[in-house]
C-alpha cells in the first residue's frame, strides 16, 4: 500500500500535534528515509572542499576578492535548494522522479543512501589529505612572522631606561646613557641575548609591569635602576628581576665620586655577571667601560642620545657636542666614531638625513675614524661606521661586507651593524641572509626605526603583504602611531597602489623628519605616481623633483636638476633610473648616451659603477636599452637586454614579486617585442598594485599602444588614479603641457 509524499507529512504533523515528540520522530525519520540528511552532509563536505581549493587557486593568480564572495554566495543559496530537491525527488533506475510518483516497494534510498555514505567518506579522505597538505607543505605564513615567534632564553636580559632621581630632574640623558654603557657592555658577553636599547628604552616613564615588558621583548630577565646626583657624588642603584615573577636577583647601590663613574658602570656590570654566571653565562668575564674624563663622558651621553633620534636638528645639535668632549679629551675613540657617524648621516647619501654632498662627508668621517681606531683597535662601532662609509666611497659590497663582520665579532649584538650588513649583503644577492640579520634584529629590538623600515620594504619586495602587516601591528601595540610606524604602512599601501593612504601615512613620517632619504624616497613615488606634482617639486628628493618638473612641462629645470646632481659618487641607481626614463620619454636619446659615456665612457662603465642594487625590477636598463636601439647601436642593446634577463632571473631566484618587477618585465617584453607577453606583464603589474599617472607612457611600449588589450589595461591604471586622487579631494587627472 502506497501513500502520496502530501498525505504522509501531513499525516506525521498532525499526529505530532496529539502526541508531540512521537511525531516529531517520525518526521526525523522520513527525513533519514529520503536521505535527506545525508544529502546536507555531503553538500556542506564538499561545497567546503571546492571553496577552499577556490581560495587556493584564486589568490595565486590574484583574482578579485569579489569572485570568492560570489561562490561562498553561491553555495549558501544553493544549500536549501539542495534539501527542497531531495526531499522532493527520487533517485529510480528510471531516472529522477517526484517522490509521490515512486512506488515504495520499489523505492532504492538504501542504496542511494550507502552511495551517498561512499561519497562523503572519499570527499572526507580528501579534506583530510588537503588540510594535512596545507599544515605541512604550506605552513600558515603567520608561523614564519619572525618577530614574536622565538622561545624566552633564561640566558637574555632588557636593560631599561635608568630613572633621573636628582633633585633638579635634569640628568635624564646621563641615566640613560649610563643605562646604554650598561646595556653595549652585557651585549658583549658572549650567550648573552640584550634586548635592543629602542625596544627596552620605550617603556621610559610608562610603569609598564615587568612581566609584560619580559613577554614584550622575550627576555627572562630585567635591569632597572636609578641615578641621583648632589654635587660631585653619585649614587646608582641597579636592579636585576626575574621577568616572570618578580623576583630580585640583587638589588645595589653604589656611591661614588663623579669621577668615578666609570669604575661604578664597570662594577655594575660585573656584579650583574656574577648574578647570571652561575647559572647562564659559565665564567664569561664582562668587558670594561672606555675611560674618559668625566666632563667628556657627560656630553658624550647627550650627544649620543640626539644622534638615536635620527633628528637632523639634534644631529647637528649632537655634532656640537661631540666636538666639545672631543676638544676635552682628544683620545676619546667613541666620541670620534660617533662624530663620524653623526657627519655621514647628516649628508645626502641614500639612507641618511641631510643636505651635505656624501663625498665631503666622507673626507671628514674617515679621518675620524682612522684615529678611533688606532686608540682603539677593538672598538666595535667604529669599524661597524668604517663599513657603513666604505659603499660611499665606491668599495665593493664584499669588502663593506668584511668590515661589517669584522664588527659583529667584537660585538654580536650591534644593531647597527646587522642592519647596515643587510644592505651590502642584499647588494651581494645574498638576498635571505640579508633578511634573517634583520629579522634577528627586530626580534630583538622591534621598535629600532632602520631595520624595523628597512624590514618593511623588504617583505614589501617579496610581495609578503601579510607579513609586513604582522610587524606593523606588533610594534604599533607597544609604541602607537608614531611617524616610523606611519612610513611603515605607507610603504606596504604604495606598493599595493592605495596610494591615498600611503600619501597620508607618509606625509605624517615626512612631516615629522623632511631630511630623511626614505620618507622623502616613498613620499616623492607616492605624489608623482598620484600626480601631484607641485608638491612633488618641493617635497621629493632631487630624482622626484626632475620628474616632477617634468610632468609639469618645465623641462628648462628639469635639466637644471640633473646638471646639479652627483652621479657618480655612492649609490646613485635610482637617478640613473629616473633621467633615463625623463630623457627617453623626451626622445632625447643621444643626450642620454652622452651623459652616460660622459661619467663612466660607456654602458659596461655604468653598470660596473652603478650596478642594480635594489628589489624592484631592471631600473634604467630598459629606457637606456631603448635609447641605444634608436641610436642604431645593436651591440649596446643587446649587453643591456642580456643584463636585465640577468637582473630578472635573480630576482625571480629570491622571490621578489611587485609592481616594479613587472612593469620592467613588461619593458623587457616590448624590447625583444613579444606583444602577448608585454599584455600579460602589464597585467600582472596592474595586480601587483601599479598605479600611477605614468601609466604605460614609456615610448618603449610604442610598438602595441595602438593594441585595443594595451589601451584597456593603460585604462584600468588611469581609473585607479582618479579613484585614489577623488579619496584625497583631487580633481581627475589631466597631463600639463610642455613648455620650452
Amino acid at each position: 500500500m502506497t501513500c502520496t509524499a502530501d498525505n504522509r507529512i501531513k499525516g506525521i504533523l498532525r499526529r505530532g500535534g496529539y502526541f508531540g515528540a512521537q511525531g516529531l520522530g517520525q518526521f526525523f525519520d522520513e527525513l533519514k528515509r529520503r536521505n535527506v540528511i545525508r544529502v546536507a552532509i555531503t553538500y556542506v563536505v564538499a561545497a567546503w572542499l571546492v571553496l577552499q581549493v577556490a581560495d587556493l587557486v584564486l589568490e595565486n593568480i590574484s583574482a578579485p576578492d569579489w569572485i570568492m564572495q560570489v561562490f561562498m554566495l553561491v553555495f549558501a543559496l544553493g544549500f536549501p535548494l539542495a534539501l527542497i530537491f531531495s526531499w522532493a525527488y527520487e533517485l529510480t533506475p528510471e531516472g529522477l522522479k517526484r517522490e509521490q510518483e515512486v512506488d515504495q516497494d520499489q523505492s532504492i534510498t538504501r542504496g542511494t543512501g550507502r552511495r551517498l555514505d561512499q561519497i562523503t567518506i572519499g570527499l572526507l579522505i580528501v579534506v583530510v589529505l588537503f588540510v594535512g597538505y596545507d599544515r605541512t607543505i604550506s605552513p600558515d605564513e603567520t608561523d614564519s612572522v619572525p618577530v614574536g615567534a622565538a622561545a624566552v632564553t633564561d640566558k637574555s636580559v632588557a636593560v631599561l631606561a635608568f630613572e633621573d632621581l636628582s633633585a633638579e630632574g635634569d640628568h635624564a640623558y646621563f641615566a640613560e646613557g649610563l643605562s646604554e654603557e650598561l646595556l653595549n657592555v652585557l651585549s658583549q658577553v658572549a650567550d648573552l641575548k640584550v634586548a635592543g636599547r629602542t625596544s627596552s628604552f620605550a617603556f621610559k616613564g610608562q610603569h609598564t609591569d615587568l612581566r609584560e615588558i619580559g613577554e614584550i621583548l622575550k627576555v627572562a630577565h630585567i635591569l632597572e635602576g636609578s641615578v641621583r646626583t648632589s654635587g660631585n657624588r653619585i649614587r646608582v642603584t641597579a636592579q636585576l628581576i626575574s621577568a616572570s615573577d618578580g623576583f630580585h636577583l640583587f638589588s645595589e647601590s653604589y656611591d661614588r665620586d663623579l669621577t668615578d663613574i666609570f669604575a661604578v658602570q664597570d662594577d655594575i656590570a660585573a656584579k650583574i655577571s656574577a648574578a647570571l654566571q652561575s647559572e647562564l653565562i659559565g665564567t664569561t668575564s664582562v668587558p670594561e667601560a672606555t675611560p674618559t674624563q668625566i666632563e667628556a663622558f657627560d656630553i658624550y651621553l647627550l650627544a649620543r642620545k640626539n644622534i638615536h633620534t635620527r633628528n637632523k636638528d639634534k644631529m647637528i645639535e649632537a655634532m656640537t657636542l661631540l666636538d666639545q668632549a672631543i676638544a676635552i679629551d682628544p683620545e676619546y675613540a667613541p666620541a670620534l666614531a660617533q662624530k663620524a657617524l653623526v657627519t655621514y648621516l647628516l649628508s645626502d647619501s641614500s639612507g641618511a638625513y641631510g643636505e651635505m654632498p656624501a663625498a665631503e662627508a666622507v673626507s671628514i668621517a674617515r679621518p675620524l675614524l682612522d684615529k678611533a681606531l688606532r686608540i682603539d683597535s677593538g672598538l666595535a662601532e667604529a669599524h661597524a661606521i668604517s663599513g657603513l662609509i666604505l659603499s660611499a666611497e665606491n668599495a665593493s659590497p664584499e669588502v663593506a661586507a668584511a668590515r661589517l663582520r669584522h664588527a659583529l665579532t667584537l660585538n654580536p649584538n650591534l644593531d647597527d651593524a646587522r642592519n647596515w650588513l643587510s644592505s651590502e649583503l642584499g647588494d651581494l644577492g645574498l638576498v635571505m641572509e640579508a633578511r634573517a640579520l634583520l629579522e634577528e634584529v627586530v626580534e630583538r629590538d622591534p621598535m629600532y626605526p632602520p631595520a624595523f623600515n628597512n624590514l618593511i620594504m623588504d617583505y614589501a619586495a617579496t610581495g609578503e603583504i601579510d607579513k609586513g602587516d604582522a610587524l606593523i601591528s606588533r610594534v604599533a601595540r607597544i609604541v602607537g602611531d608614531t611617524p616610523d610606524v606611519s612610513q611603515a604602512w605607507g610603504t606596504l599601501e604604495h606598493v599595493q597602489g592605495e596610494l591615498a593612504a600611503a600619501a597620508r601615512n607618509l606625509k605624517i613620517a615626512y612631516d615629522d623628519n623632511p631630511t630623511s632619504t626614505i620618507a622623502r624616497q616613498w613620499f616623492g613615488f607616492t605624489l608623482l605616481d598620484l600626480g601631484d606634482f607641485e608638491t612633488a617639486s618641493i617635497a621629493g628628493s632631487p630624482e622626484h623633483r626632475l620628474l616632477a618638473h617634468a610632468a609639469l612641462g618645465d623641462k628648462v629645470e628639469a635639466d637644471t636638476i640633473i646638471e646639479s646632481m652627483d652621479l657618480e659618487n655612492g649609490d646613485k641607481f635610482l637617478e640613473w633610473t629616473n633621467i633615463a626614463d625623463y630623457l627617453a620619454a623626451s626622445a632625447r636619446y643621444s643626450e642620454l648616451i652622452e651623459l652616460v659615456a660622459r661619467h663612466f665612457g660607456n654602458a659596461d662603465g655604468l653598470l660596473q659603477a652603478q650596478p642594480n642594487r635594489g628589489y624592484w625590477g631592471a631600473g634604467y636598463l630598459g629606457p637606456l636599452a631603448f635609447a641605444f636601439l634608436q641610436q642604431g647601436n645593436e651591440v649596446a642593446f643587446h649587453r643591456l637586454i642580456e643584463e636585465m634577463s640577468k637582473e630578472f632571473s635573480e630576482q625571480r631566484a629570491a622571490g621578489f614579486d611587485n609592481r616594479y618587477y613587472w612593469f620592467s618585465q613588461a619593458q623587457y617584453a616590448a624590447l625583444t617585442s613579444d606583444v602577448d607577453e608585454v599584455l600579460k606583464q602589464m597585467q600582472r603589474a596592474v595586480a601587483s598594485g601599479y598605479v600611477s599617472t605614468a601609466a604605460f607612457a614609456s615610448p618603449i611600449f610604442d610598438s602595441v599602444r595602438e593594441d585595443p588589450r594595451f589601451q584597456n589595461i593603460e585604462q584600468q591604471v588611469l581609473t585607479r588614479v582618479d579613484e585614489e586622487r577623488a579619496k584625497l579631494g583631487m580633481e581627475p587627472y589631466r597631463p600639463f603641457a610642455a613648455t620650452d
